[in-house]
């Protein structure tokens, strides 16, 4: 998209300001010249058109294939120690050198039409400037008496005519150059266009707000939880939690437990009633409404740079004291000394340097620093080994 705006637009209003100026500057000479210009400037573009219907198609199934190629190779490094596990090690690569294959081929045939255009171009530019010379060579070999004004073919007039020409079709040369990126672009923005034209059910907001010393009762009644795409993921529910109480989501695998966390965070849009303190959720403000609330997921996402940034991410201004508090009742200064920069320890990417059970007693860390009137857990001690699970359900009680 870059290209486009920043060369294929500034081009295009070149492309039409020159060639005019220069017929206008040929004009006064000689008529006969400048129309041969006029006349075999517009063919240029046209065909160019012609050409660049395909090279828009092309260029949309090119951009397709390359993010088809993108994803899967992604996903094949992000598996790649269970594929080597598996011995799929040498299939993946056949999987991926296939699909390199097929981007390769569309790349070329983009190419193919995008020298297609430049030979059109050539071709026209030079039948143009031939037809000026050959008519300024008739015209002073006496066979030709016209577009002169009467003053007859001046040296200077076909002098100045023939030095203009290849100028007048350079900004057009220019703009076949540039011509792909139009193309590309088209391509991209129709992909684009599709996805951001797709419809999608966002929760709605409202601005009641709940104050933060009240306790939380939820009241669920015909509940039905939608995703974005407006399927059912979840429903009919009817439950009261009363404040205070603990409550267990028993189900298997897919009947919506994620999904009713991920609602009434108010991430997800939903049907009937979902009432907090006898206020529907979608007449709450979001912003206000998660004050409330704190989160454990099955997968900890530890975004910050440091292991001291993650647990401070809800409550950046807590005081060392309640740092230190919600490291130990985590049970994350049980391995501290075993980090070389202790609490201050870079995580790495997808916290790389930690452990899955560290991670979540990290996880548990910020959700106990970050004083709540809801804690929604999403099977925190998933995928832990029986030390690491210990440590997290003692936290959490």
């Amino acid at each position: 998209m870059h290209d486009y705006y920043a060369r294929y637009l500034p081009q295009m209003a070149l492309a039409v300001s020159v060639p005019l100026l220069i017929v206008v500057a040929i004009f006064p000479s000689n008529w006969a010249a400048a129309l041969i210009l006029l006349g075999t400037a517009p063919l240029i573009p046209l065909f160019m058109a012609l050409v660049g219907m395909g090279a828009a198609d092309a260029n949309r199934r090119n951009f397709l294939a390359l993010a088809r190629l993108s994803g899967h190779f992604l996903d094949r490094l992000r598996g790649m120690e269970t594929l080597r596990i598996f011995g799929r090690g040498e299939a993946e690569i056949e999987s991926i050198r296939s699909a390199s294959e097929d981007f390769r081929q569309r790349t070329m045939e983009v190419l193919r039409l995008a020298f297609l255009s430049s030979g059109i171009l050539e071709f026209f530019t030079s039948l143009s400037i031939a037809l000026v010379a050959v008519y300024f060579g008739f015209s002073y070999l006496g066979e030709l008496d016209f577009g002169h004004y009467d003053t007859g073919v001046t040296l200077a007039a076909g002098f100045l005519a023939l030095i203009l020409a290849p100028e007048f079709f350079q900004p057009l040369r220019d703009l076949g150059t540039f011509y792909h990126a139009k193309a590309q672009a088209v391509g991209a923005a129709d992909s684009l266009k599709t996805f951001m034209e797709t419809p999608l059910a966002h929760p709605q907001r409202g601005e009641t707000e709940i104050a933060s010393t009240d306790p939380v009762t939820i009241e669920a009644e015909e509940l039905f939880i939608t995703s974005p795409e407006g399927k059912t993921l979840a429903g009919p529910l009817n439950f009261t939690l009363p404040a205070g109480q603990r409550a267990v989501l028993v189900g298997r695998s897919g009947s919506g437990k994620s999904s009713l966390l991920n609602a009434l965070s108010g991430f997800l849009s939903y049907q009937g009633s979902l009432r907090i303190n006898g206020i529907e959720l979608r007449d709450l403000s979001p912003e206000s409404w998660r004050k409330h609330l704190s989160w454990v997921g099955q997968n900890p996402q530890l975004p910050a740079a440091t292991l001291r940034d993650n647990v401070l991410l809800a409550r950046p201004d807590a005081s060392k004291q309640e740092l230190q508090t919600a490291l130990d009742n985590a049970w994350v200064s049980e391995f501290l000394p075993l980090l070389p920069q202790g609490v201050d320890t870079p995580v790495g990417d997808q916290a790389a340097r930690l452990s899955v059970g560290q991670a979540q007693r990290v996880a548990v860390a910020r959700a106990l620093l970050n004083p709540c009137s809801l804690l929604l857990l999403d099977e925190p001690a998933a995928s832990l080994d029986a030390h690491s699970e210990q440590r997290v359900m003692e936290a959490l009680n």
